[in-house]
C-alpha cells in the first residue's frame, strides 16, 4: 500500500486543527483520513482531488459537531454518579462511597502488596538484624584460684611408762635332728618330762618365774574367721574436699583453657536471649585421674550448664590431688565463664 509523505500529513493535520477540532479527537481523526486516502492512492486517484473530497467530507461544520459530541460523552463519563444519584440524598454515606470507590480499592491494593512483600522479606531482615553468633563472638574465662593449707599439728600423746615385763621360767628344748652318729652331741638331749612341768620349753635354759602364761599378740590386719564367712565389703575410698595437694589438669592452667576455647560452644538460645554469666560445675577427681559424676551446681540456664558438663566430662585424666603423699579422691568445683563480645 501507498503510504502519504510526511508533508500531505502535516497538511492535513493543519487543516484539522484551523479547524479547531478537539485536541484529544485529533490523533484518531488524523490516523482515519491518513488511512483513507492511502487507500485512494492505492485505486490511482491524485492526491489533490483525494484532499479535496476530504475537505467537502470533513468540513468545519462537521468537525465542530465531533467536537462539541465528543466533549458531551466524556461529560457523561465524569458525572456518572451525579447521573445516579439525581434526585437522592447525596449526604448519605453511599454517594460518598462510590465516589472514592476508585481510590480506596487502589489503596486496598498498594497495602496488600506491601503486606506480602513484608512477610516475603522478613526472614531476611531479621537475618539482617540479628545475625547468628560466630565463633569468634564467644569469649571464655577460666579462674582456678589455688587453695591455702595449713596443716594441724596434732597433739602429742602422752608418754607411756615402760614396764620390764616379768621373764618366765624356761627349759632348752629343741627339736630332734636325725644325724649320722658321728655328728650326734650327747648336749643337745631334749628334756625331761619332769623338767617341763615347772617351765616352758625354749631355745636356752633361763631361770625365771614358773608358771607364767605368755600372751601372743594377734596378727595386724588379718581377717577372721567370721568376716571371711559373711563376705563383708571393704571400706569404700573415702572422697576429700580439701587436700594438701590439689589435682591439676594435665599440662597446667593454660592447656585447660586452650581445651574450654576449642571445645566450648555458646548455645543458641543464650546468644539470642543475651545470656551472659559463670557455671559452676563439680566433679571428682579419682585416685586414677579420672572426672566423675560431673554437674552443675550454680548455672544461668538456657543450655549453658549442659554445655559446660558436657565439656568437663570430655576432658582427659587429671593428675590427681594428694594426701600425705598417697593419690586419693578430691570433689573439684570449676566456674566456666559464658560472655559475648
Amino acid at each position: 500500500m501507498k503510504r502519504l509523505q510526511e508533508n500531505r500529513i502535516d497538511q492535513i493535520s493543519k487543516y484539522l486543527q484551523a479547524n479547531k477540532l478537539d485536541p484529544e479527537l485529533l490523533p484518531e481523526i488524523l490516523d482515519h483520513l491518513a488511512c483513507e486516502a492511502e487507500e485512494n492512492l492505492w485505486d490511482g486517484k491524485p492526491f489533490e482531488q483525494i484532499y479535496q473530497d476530504m475537505v467537502k467530507a470533513a468540513d468545519a461544520q462537521t468537525l465542530l459537531n465531533l467536537s462539541v459530541d465528543h466533549q458531551n460523552l466524556l461529560a457523561m463519563e465524569k458525572s456518572l454518579n451525579d447521573i445516579v444519584f439525581e434526585n437522592r440524598n447525596k449526604s448519605y454515606g453511599a454517594y460518598d462511597l462510590r465516589k472514592g470507590y476508585g481510590q480506596t480499592i487502589q489503596r486496598s491494593v498498594v497495602m496488600g502488596v506491601a503486606f506480602f512483600l513484608l512477610l516475603v522479606m522478613f526472614p531476611k531482615l531479621y537475618a539482617k538484624l540479628i545475625p547468628d553468633p560466630k565463633p569468634d563472638d564467644i569469649a571464655w574465662s577460666v579462674e582456678a584460684k589455688p587453695v591455702d593449707i595449713r596443716v594441724e599439728e596434732l597433739p602429742k600423746p602422752p608418754p607411756v611408762d615402760e614396764e620390764i615385763a616379768p621373764t618366765p621360767k624356761t627349759v632348752k628344748s629343741l627339736t630332734p635332728e636325725v644325724l649320722p652318729d658321728n655328728q650326734v652331741e650327747i648336749e643337745n638331749l631334749p628334756p625331761a618330762i619332769d623338767e617341763l612341768d615347772h617351765a616352758q620349753p625354749s631355745t636356752e635354759t633361763a631361770d625365771g618365774i614358773e608358771n607364767l602364761d605368755v600372751i601372743v599378740p594377734p596378727v595386724e590386719n588379718a581377717p577372721t574367721a567370721k568376716s571371711e564367712a559373711t563376705g563383708a565389703e571393704p571400706k569404700k575410698e573415702e572422697t576429700f574436699i580439701v587436700v594438701e595437694q590439689s589435682p591439676q589438669y594435665a599440662g597446667g592452667n593454660e592447656a585447660m583453657a586452650s581445651f574450654l576455647r576449642k571445645n566450648l560452644k555458646y548455645p543458641r538460645p543464650a546468644s539470642q536471649a543475651g545470656i551472659q554469666g559463670k557455671v559452676y560445675v563439680q566433679f571428682t577427681v579419682g585416685s586414677d585421674g579420672k572426672i566423675e559424676n560431673a554437674s552443675a551446681i550454680k548455672g544461668i540456664g538456657f543450655g549453658c550448664d549442659e554445655e559446660a558438663v558436657r565439656v568437663v566430662s570430655m576432658m582427659k585424666d587429671w593428675m590427681p590431688g594428694k594426701q600425705a603423699g598417697v593419690p586419693v579422691r578430691v570433689r573439684f568445683t570449676l566456674p566456666i565463664a559464658f560472655q559475648l563480645d
